[in-house]
This record gives structure tokens, sequence and C-alpha cells, in this order.
């Protein structure tokens, strides 16, 4: 369980702290995590995650498409990579017209800051005035330690960057956006009830609704995994809407292969690995239980090969 911190409330906690967005906790993210371990260690201080409610490009409407990885889902994740305790932050007119030198002394005023890690390229303050030179000059006078860590590149000398995952997320492009992240792609949600066509044809199925700030996949069938009770099960997922049953609302509508279970009002995490097919509307219930049952296979080799 994560512990959350309020950014206006403060907190006297030690803290090594990452800071950062971190929208997808990629694998240039994960570097400045572990180094925020280390510091941890050392300093006796908590591993803290800086992070936004929602992300300032979307408050600035710059793209209107939503997060790659929801607040809930960054907070997830990031439990799962060692770092247990976070400062969220209002992202508003206010906080994003804050001056550098302002924002933070307002951080360390409020905050018992011990260690600061960020990626080499990291701006704060109002336009992202403030970079890496000032902050580990600041740090120098306060006497906390700092650290800032170069790009992580790919295969190919590029810069892992959120922009290129969520190119990749768009175009379903499912094991791209996986070889860029330490764990996979994510979606979470409520199981809510659907129109129950999935149970007639023999494949039930788990629905949950897209959050509104949460990025939208390509429409598609996916082969993806689901934990519960502590076991993994293989699943196929549709992302999107069922023209067959002539219901064109979109959401993530999950068949759990092998499983049997009420998971009605329960908030689930649906593992993303690979795009088995687009979306297509097929002439009868026989047509789509045909290829769900290709779709099962699948899922079923994938998941006992991984």
């Amino acid at each position: 369980m994560v512990k959350v911190y309020d950014y206006s409330a403060g907190s006297d906690t030690p803290m090594a702290l990452c800071l950062g967005f971190f929208d997808c906790l990629h694998l240039g993210h994960t570097e400045i995590i572990v180094g925020a371990k280390e510091a941890g260690l050392k300093l006796g201080a908590e591993p803290t995650l800086f992070t936004f409610d929602v992300s300032p490009a979307e408050f600035l409407n710059k793209s209107g498409e939503g997060e790659i990885f929801t607040l809930r889902e960054r907070l997830y994740r990031m439990d799962e990579l060692g770092i247990h305790s976070a400062v969220t932050v209002r992202c508003d007119e206010a906080f994003l017209s804050t001056p550098p030198e302002e924002f933070l002394s307002a951080l360390t005023d409020r905050f018992n800051i011990r260690a600061i890690v960020c990626g080499a390229d990291y701006t704060y303050g109002a336009k992202g005035a403030g970079n890496v030179g000032s902050l580990r000059a600041f740090c120098g006078k306060k006497n906390i330690f700092f650290k800032a860590y170069e790009l992580k590149r790919d295969e190919n000398g590029e810069k892992i960057a959120s922009r290129k995952i969520r190119e990749f997320v768009k175009n379903g492009d499912i094991r791209s956006v996986n070889r860029y992240l330490p764990l996979p792609y994510i979606i979470m949600g409520k199981v809510v009830h659907g129109r129950h066509d999935g149970r007639k044809i023999g494949f039930p199925t788990a629905n949950v609704n897209l959050e509104k700030d949460k990025l939208k996949p390509k429409t598609g069938v996916y082969y993806t995994n689901v934990t519960l009770c502590g076991k993994k099960y293989p699943c196929i997922t549709n992302v999107g809407d069922h023209p067959t049953f002539g219901d064109y609302s979109v959401n993530v509508e999950t068949h759990i292969i092998g499983f049997d279970g009420d998971l009605y009002g329960r908030t689930i995490t649906v593992e993303f690995m690979d795009k088995i097919r687009d979306i297509v509307k097929f002439n009868s219930k026989e047509e789509i239980a045909e290829q769900l049952r290709k779709d099962v296979m699948f899922a079923r080799e994938k998941f006992e090969n991984d």
C-alpha cells in the first residue's frame, strides 16, 4: 500500500525524493527510482515519488488524449517497483505559474528532504525555467544530496521518452510499449455490469470503463493477464466497441480464461502483453464464438511460453 502525502500539507518524514512527472514509469524512470532507494538507505530517508494528479500537458489541453498511466495506475506500479510513498500535487494554473525558486523553497519548507534525484533533462517552475544546474546549486546550499541521471537510451541510441511510448499505445503496438517499461502496460478499473452478451455465447467477461483521463489504446483484441487471489490467468481483452451485438459504446472487456467467479464491484488490473487482431463485425454469434475460441487458444499458448 502506497502512502500518499499531499503537497499542500507537507510532512516531517525524511525523504529521498524522485522529482519528475513519471507518467508511465518507463525504464529511464526506474533508474531514478533505484537511485532514490539507494540514497534513502544511506541517509535514513523514505524513497518517495513526486507526481501530479493529472498530466500538466492534459491540464494545459496540449494533447487532450489522456495519460499513459492514470495516477492510480502510477501508484500501483511504483509500489511494485519498491517505492511505497508519493507526494502528489494538484496540477492547476497557480502551481504551474510558480517561479522555480519559490517551488523549491516551498518543497523544502513543507517536507524533510534529505536527497533529490531526477533525470538530466528535468525542468521545473513556471515555463520550465528551472533546470538541473539550478537544482544542483540549490541542493548544495541546503546540504541536500543530489544526483541527476543521464538519459536512458534504446538500442538505436534514442532517448526512451514517454511521447514515443504514447504513440505505441495509440497504435496498439503493445510489444513495443512493453520493451520500454519494467513491467507490462496496464489498465485498472472497477468491474461493472455490461450487456452479458459474452456469457450468452460461453465467454463471460469482466467489463471495465476507461477513466476519463486515460489515454485510449487502439481498438482491438489483446492477449492480456489478470492476477486474482494470487494466481495469474491468461485472458483475451476487447478494447473498443462490440459491433456484432450492435453495441458501439467503448469499454475494456476481458475474458479471464479458467476463472469462474463474481468480480462485480472489484477493481482489477489488466496487464497487456500483445495484440491479437482488430475488431471486426461478424455475421452471427456462431462466427464470433469460433473466432473467440481461436483467440483463447492464442492466449493460452502465449501464456504457457511467457
